[in-house]
């Protein structure tokens, strides 16, 4: 058995480089990508300007956020009470919250892509929103619905309760796009959201 000893360890270390490999190099990237970024849209290279998009999209509803380069095709009218569900479509892009408002429309349209407490799930489902905390005033939003561009302009930033719902609940007086995540980052502790309204 003695002599297993160092084949076992060797296998036990080989896997933990793997692991922490496989799971913070995404952050890595993401972190070194937006430092590289944002020094260009600080000079007003990537901002375009409100009526000309400066990106493509290549779906039916898609959503892109120059300032953190996330871009993503949107899953619509996912229940963000079923944990099931939503999962299986933070797989494909960010999730719109179910009963609500959609673009070019009163009300508010809930975008959201949490994350998770399980580090293994790190790069697998918060990727898309890791950085929405580098977001400011100001900011742009975008979103391509329906063959349309929408243009948005972020108000406000706020960090919530994890059981704050106040922007799940429908209202009609203005057309605001809310965007969501976990945080921290890598946590269920809190809700992060990110105000804009419509230009």
């Amino acid at each position: 058995m003695k002599e297993w000893l160092p084949a076992i360890g060797a296998m036990i270390l080989t896997a933990s480089i793997i692991g922490i490999i496989w799971i913070y190099v995404p952050i890595a990237y993401y972190q070194v990508k937006y430092t590289i970024r944002e020094r260009w849209y600080a000079l007003g290279k990537l901002r375009g300007s409100w009526n000309n998009p400066v990106w493509t999209a290549t779906g039916d509803y898609m959503i892109y956020v120059p300032r953190i380069d996330a871009k993503a095709p949107v899953v619509a009218q996912v229940d963000s009470a079923n944990e099931k569900e939503y999962f299986t479509a933070l797989k494909r892009g960010v999730a719109e919250a179910s009963g609500l408002s959609v673009p070019g429309r009163r009300g508010t349209t809930y975008l959201f892509a949490h994350s998770t407490d399980n580090p293994l799930n790190f790069s697998r489902f918060n990727a898309v929103f890791y950085l929405l905390d580098k977001m400011k005033p100001d900011d742009r939003v975008e979103l391509f619905y329906k063959g349309n561009y929408y243009h948005y302009r972020v108000e406000k930033m706020e960090i919530l309760a994890a059981s704050d719902t106040r922007y799940l609940v429908p209202q009609f007086t203005h057309e605001l796009l809310v965007l969501q995540t976990c945080y921290p980052f890598g946590t269920t502790q809190k809700r992060l959201v990110v105000v804009a309204k419509r230009i």
